[in-house]
């Protein structure tokens, strides 16, 4: 037998082909504080249950849709507490002689949790933090602000107590700098805005991640008509928005809270893995060098997109893989990518290198 070949079946077969808990930062929530009166009986458990519960809320929160996640809340503290992998006590101080305040860093289980919502058929966004450029447009009483006089424009960037750990740690967002020529497009078409081509505001020339919003406060309506264009993928959509009579500022403040938590929706709606359905794929591996194998067991192992891997025939010059895998297949071929994996597509057939 081939030398090399031999030892390549050596090192397949010391090592099972199945995937492992991965480092995967989506499942950790950080900085969870929670505080507690002090007392003789001071239960330092039940703060680590809140903790957990305060968590899971988060954790719910940034990688489920609002209805799915809002379904959880209810959520019993003996299955939270199942689903936690570790957790830390990274502070714990006193406030004024009278509150305890622990600090924590909580990491869930990978397989737990997908388990646990397959079982309540629930999909998860596999989302990761992203930077948007936005241009917020107000018309107010058929009169057009963009930039000066324009309270989303100044404020959108103001944080928020309600959108803390949820929304923030999804997107960062850029406001588009002022300039004459978009100024001119959308007051040229400001009858008809709702039909203006994104693609020819200037301010979103090189710029991966964009949005416009054309917010409409006229007499006793109030609107939003969102365009964007997220990781290459267009999405309009209409939201109301709701009035606070006699208090605008309310009505506005609340109104881009309501505007965060809507992209951020499509942000993961793009990037939902309906873990209920999985695929599969047939990958060939063409061998460089002896150690290319185990290579690319640890790039799966990393990824939680695979569900599980199996070899099906190695030879000296290849190993053929089968993937099992949830989501899309183009998601699935984006994260190979990340990792250095080059692709190649020949007639429906997947050939890998590994660097």
């Amino acid at each position: 037998m081939n030398k090399l070949f031999f030892i390549f079946c050596t090192i397949v077969f010391l090592f099972k082909t199945e995937t492992v808990f991965s480092n995967n930062l989506i499942y950790n929530v950080n900085n969870i504080e929670v505080s507690s009166k002090i007392n003789n009986n001071l239960d330092k458990k039940k703060l680590i249950q809140a903790a957990f519960q305060k968590a899971f809320t988060i954790f719910v929160n940034k990688t489920l849709l609002k209805n799915d996640a809002a379904s959880l809340y209810s959520t019993k503290i003996s299955t939270i507490e199942n689903l936690v992998f570790s957790y830390q006590i990274i502070k714990e101080e006193t406030k004024n002689k009278k509150e305890n305040i622990l600090t924590f860093n909580i990491k869930f289980d990978q397989k737990k949790i997908i388990n646990f919502l397959a079982q309540n058929r629930i999909s998860y966004a596999d989302v990761v933090n992203i930077s948007l450029t936005l241009l917020p447009v107000l018309i107010k009483d058929k009169e057009v602000f963009m930039f000066a006089d324009n309270f989303f424009y100044t404020n959108w960037l103001k944080s928020s107590d309600k959108l803390e750990n949820i929304n923030d740690m999804l997107i960062s967002y850029n406001l588009a700098l002022e300039n004459i020529e978009d100024l001119q497009y959308i007051n040229m078409n400001k009858e008809n805005l709702d039909l203006i081509d994104v693609k020819k505001i200037v301010s979103f020339n090189n710029v991966e991640n964009y949005t416009l919003i054309l917010i409409y406060s006229i007499e006793d309506k109030f609107r939003a008509y969102i365009k964007t264009s997220i990781a290459n993928k267009e999405i309009d959509k209409s939201v109301n928005l709701k009035i606070y009579f006699g208090n605008e500022t309310r009505t506005y403040e609340e109104a881009i809270i309501t505007l965060k938590e809507e992209i951020n929706q499509i942000w993961k709606g793009q990037n939902l893995i309906d873990i209920n359905t999985p695929s599969f794929l047939d990958l060939f591996l063409d061998t460089k060098k002896i150690n290319d194998y185990l290579k690319l067991r640890s790039i799966f192992n990393s990824l939680d997109l695979i569900d599980d891997y199996y070899v099906q025939e190695m030879t000296k010059d290849y190993t053929k893989v089968r993937v099992k895998y949830k989501g899309k297949l183009n998601k699935l071929r984006d994260k190979l990518l990340e990792k250095k994996i080059n692709i190649k597509i020949v007639d429906n057939v997947w050939r890998i290198t590994v660097n």
